[in-house]
């Protein structure tokens, strides 16, 4: 006897327009601050390593091979693992790190799930030897 509302509720929706979109014919656009796929700029980032010790999953990794004149570091975001909390994005204080509203992240490669980008950090120039000290030495 309870059901009957529920069924006269479904015999006229069956004739209603739905009310979700027929993704991904009719896509969607995501609010406005959706934390979606990150985008990272390798030409701000500093290689501080703050983002790699605030994320929770450890989803951010810091690679670094010495070169002439400073380091290569590269930055890698695996999408894979990553919560979204936009905490990384937060913390760095260079603003490296964004999301944007781009929402769907299915792929068949995994490996598609990854963001890397790489810099050089520059070594700082080595400070001049003291000449006072090598004066002394040579006066005495």
């Amino acid at each position: 006897m309870g059901g009957i509302p529920y069924l006269k509720d479904g015999l006229l929706n069956l004739f209603k327009k739905p009310v979700t979109k027929a993704y991904p014919e009719e896509p969607v656009e995501a609010p406005e601050g959706y934390r979606g796929k990150i985008v990272f700029h390798p030409e701000l980032c500093i290689g501080c390593g703050l983002c790699m010790r605030i994320c929770s999953p450890a989803s951010i990794t810091k690679s670094m091979v010495n070169v002439e004149g400073g380091q290569e570091i590269t930055m890698s975001f695996n999408m894979a693992s990553c919560t979204f909390c936009s905490m990384c994005r937060d913390f760095c204080p260079k603003k490296a790190i964004e999301f944007t509203r781009e929402y769907n992240l299915v792929v068949e490669d995994k490996n598609e799930l990854m963001i890397s980008g790489t810099f050089i950090k520059k070594l700082p120039p080595k400070p001049p030897a003291p000449q006072k000290k090598n004066e002394e030495k040579k006066q005495n």
